[in-house]
């Protein structure tokens, strides 16, 4: 019902294998598009330090998401250099190993030109995977010693993944990468929205064994054991969305596990227009907005996605790493 059979997807997008080499600058670009692939329909922008966004994403001439969007990276090493703590305060970074935590927001201008998609910021391309038609969209950004390339790929058969890619080290010691991905869905366009939760052998609370519905504002956890997964639907037509945790990218296995410093999966909040700004909680805050634990029941509803990627220092600066969730259309 959910991800039984899936397949996974190229392990490294062929984009990241040539964006090392950057011959000058380019043409000036637009910073927002509209594109009709298949049966996607969307407008990308790149702005307000969000990275690579989609609005007005429709699939089969139906409305799916007013916007999808990766806010912020929140890094974390285990060693920092804390105002408090004198002992973390000597010694160069790289040989102390002490730094971060850091926010990465992905701006226009930290893109660099993408060699082998004519020198353009936004990249797209097509291919075929498993016969299977595809459509990747990417930025390729620079900030300090990371390269991070973030992706959507859509399939012609339902599919969206939002993808992140990161190498490089700001101090020689492991960390880990915790993207945050922002999904504000309108399924069907009329703020109907449902969410709930399935877990393999849970009870029947009225919806069907394992099927959990959300009224209120809250965050929550993957259990791989449970084959946990979550629905988004449109209260009137049922059409709605799957969020499944994604499989992993070799040599990743999954979309990682939570810590103290990002200690939750998801988060579900209801829409609202204010909150849809740049990440306002600094690099050591947690995502906020649920402070009145608004109702969420046949609301517009925003669904947070986080994914916790593990940079092993001994893995050099040059090794990309790569994860995210997977996203399904129900029909």
């Amino acid at each position: 019902m959910k991800r039984h059979g899936m397949q996974r997807i190229w392990s490294i997008s062929w984009v990241i294998l040539s964006v090392l080499a950057w011959s000058g600058p380019a043409v000036a670009e637009t910073q927002s598009e509209h594109v009709d692939w298949g049966r996607w329909s969307f407008d990308w922008e790149v702005r307000d330090n969000t990275g690579l966004a989609l609005r007005n994403v429709k699939y089969a001439d139906e409305l799916i998401l007013n916007k999808a969007s990766m806010p912020v990276v929140r890094v974390k090493y285990v060693k920092e250099m804390v105002w408090w703590n004198p002992f973390t305060w000597f010694g160069s970074r790289a040989d102390s190993g002490r730094c971060g935590p850091f926010q990465d927001r992905l701006r226009w201008q930290d893109l660099v030109p993408i060699v082998n998609c004519g020198d353009q910021k936004v990249c797209m391309e097509s291919s075929t995977q498993n016969n299977v038609k595809w459509l990747e969209l990417g930025i390729y950004a620079r900030i300090g010693e990371y390269h991070l390339y973030q992706a959507w790929h859509l399939s012609d058969a339902g599919e969206l993944r939002p993808v992140l890619h990161s190498r490089g080290l700001s101090c020689n010691t492991n960390h880990d990468h915790h993207p945050y991905w922002r999904f504000d869905f309108d399924i069907n366009g009329n703020g109907m929205d449902q969410v709930f939760v399935h877990e393999d052998g849970g009870a029947d609370r009225g919806w069907g064994p394992g099927w959990r519905k959300y009224t209120n504002e809250r965050n929550d956890v993957k259990i791989h054991a449970q084959d946990k997964a979550w629905l988004v639907r449109d209260q009137l037509n049922g059409h709605g969305v799957w969020i499944l945790p994604g499989t992993g990218y070799v040599p990743l296995k999954d979309d990682g596990e939570r810590d103290k410093f990002a200690d939750f999966d998801v988060a579900i909040r209801r829409a609202n227009a204010s909150e849809d700004v740049p990440w306002t909680f600094g690099a050591r805050g947690q995502l906020g907005y649920d402070e009145d634990n608004q109702g969420v029941q046949e609301q517009d509803v925003v669904f947070w996605y986080v994914a916790h990627l593990p940079h092993m220092a001994a893995l050099g600066p040059t090794k990309w790493l790569t994860l995210g969730p997977i996203l399904r259309v129900q029909r």
